[in-house]
């Protein structure tokens, strides 16, 4: 088992840069939020979890993609280099856990 952790100020996050880190998926679902940073900061700070999970510095953000069910709970969908590293270390079920204050962005994630 393995424990990724990420935090980041939500004040430094834009839409640039939401178009540099997001799938198209993404991108719907924090577009359809007033105030998109709080959004924007879950996405980097889940994916920057994933990378640490993964161990594997060279993997593209794009390879790494946060879906939302119904009730807003996140889920990972790996792709590319991540999903190869993720096989690779014989994983077999990887999780998510995002929260966000009014300044602050944190996700947590876990894979066994």
């Amino acid at each position: 088992m393995k424990i990724g952790i990420d935090s980041e100020n939500i004040s430094r996050m834009s839409e640039r840069l939401l178009n540099k880190i997001s799938t198209e998926k993404e991108r719907d679902y924090v577009n359809q939020f007033k105030n998109k940073k709080p959004h924007i900061a879950s996405l980097w700070t889940g994916k920057e979890a994933v990378i640490k999970v993964l161990g594997e510095k060279g993997i593209s953000f794009l390879d790494i993609e946060i879906l939302h069910d119904e009730n807003g709970a996140p889920s990972l969908n790996l792709l590319g280099k991540a999903k190869e590293k993720f096989n690779q270390l014989k994983f077999k079920v990887i999780e998510i856990s995002i929260t966000h204050t009014k300044t602050v962005a944190t996700a947590v994630v876990i894979a066994q």
